[in-house]
């Protein structure tokens, strides 16, 4: 990579923080996330560090090089935390997930060992190979690769039980999915994957990369700061109040399920709750006064599967009699009922007819 390339990568993604900077200024969340967030951002330009050093060739400084490792680790920590209240109700602060961060931090001060001589080398070229020796120069890049790629891995995971519990705790799912957020930490996952072989082979003097740092660096602060991007537009999710590891376990007696499927079942004739449009389980149970998970876990075991279906039945049962008792188009009423296909509905017309 030249360092007319070198250059211009550095200030794409100046400009690309920017942009992303101007855009959580003015983006209205949760005070909770935009602390993360903020953290997330504030994190960024410093582990991007040595290289803003070596853009300046500020040799006077070598002293400081190879401190920053730790504020990826902190930054990607800090988006698990902005992403939890989008996917989850009441999501739980463990103390853990900030575990890798100390652990990083912590072992990225041995780099303090060695000379601020044999660090103005690196502003030339990166050391590579004696790892007995120089450890200290390789062990916090090793670290925060595998903190990125683990806390990356952890999020991924919960966007996907999101997405998987998504039936059993909302109606209209379509549009509280979060396809794209998942599609950017799969990337950032592969990214940190590739940064680690990375360093593992200049470590061991597998691979001859005279600015192999720089390339680490690049990688996973670009990685990382397309999540930032990302999280910066406005998702529309339905942070779910299940218990996923009760909901799982699917332990409930015959009576107690009964006894709620009728519950369920009175309040919705008789608020008609299935006539509004994003209902949410959590809605559901706060006006039946019920608990989401004990009435997920009922729909689960019984043969109305889960609450999107649930409703549904309501509502296909409602539009047929609103396509009966007049002369309605179907396409109105299926929007109406927040149903995407009129095909759909004129199935469901037909069947229902033919069993008549």
């Amino acid at each position: 990579m030249t360092a007319t390339m070198y250059n211009y990568l550095l200030y794409m993604l100046v400009a690309l923080y920017c942009t992303g900077l101007l855009r959580l200024i003015s983006l209205k969340v949760n005070l909770t996330s935009r602390r993360y967030l903020v953290g997330a951002f504030v994190c960024w330009p410093l582990f991007m560090f040595d290289e803003w050093l070596r853009l300046a060739n500020a040799i006077d400084y070598a002293y400081l090089y190879g401190l920053s490792e730790v504020f990826a680790v902190i930054a990607v920590t800090c988006c698990y935390r902005a992403i939890k209240p989008m996917l989850v109700d009441k999501p739980s602060a463990r103390r853990r997930l900030w575990w890798p961060a100390a652990v990083t931090g912590l072992l990225q001060l041995s780099v303090l060992l060695i000379s601020t001589q044999e660090k103005q080398q690196w502003f030339v070229n990166s050391p590579t190979g004696d790892p007995l020796f120089l450890w200290p120069a390789y062990i916090a890049s090793l670290l925060a690769g595998f903190s990125v790629l683990l806390i990356g891995i952890l999020i991924t995971e919960q966007i996907q039980l999101y997405h998987r519990h998504l039936p059993e705790q909302a109606v209209d799912i379509k549009k509280l999915k979060a396809p794209r957020l998942a599609g950017v930490m799969g990337s950032l996952v592969g990214v940190a994957f590739m940064s680690i072989l990375l360093v593992t082979a200049a470590t061991f003097g597998f691979l001859s990369v005279p600015f192999w740092e720089s390339f680490h660096h690049l990688m996973l602060g670009g990685a990382i700061l397309v999540v930032l991007f990302s999280l910066t537009f406005v998702r529309r999710t339905s942070p779910s109040p299940l218990d996923y590891e009760r909901l799982d376990a699917e332990k409930s007696n015959p009576y107690e399920i009964s006894s709620l499927i009728s519950k369920a079942e009175r309040y919705t004739i008789e608020s008609k709750v299935y006539k509004e449009r994003f209902v949410t389980i959590a809605q559901f149970c706060q006006g039946a006064d019920m608990d989401p998970t004990a009435l997920a876990l009922a729909l689960r075991l019984s043969d109305k599967k889960n609450f999107r279906r649930f409703i549904f039945h309501y509502r296909l049962e409602y539009a047929k009699n609103v396509l009966l008792r007049s002369d309605a188009k179907v396409a109105a009423v299926a929007k109406r009922v927040g149903i995407n296909s009129e095909k759909f509905l004129s199935d469901y017309l037909v069947k229902h007819l033919r069993h008549r």
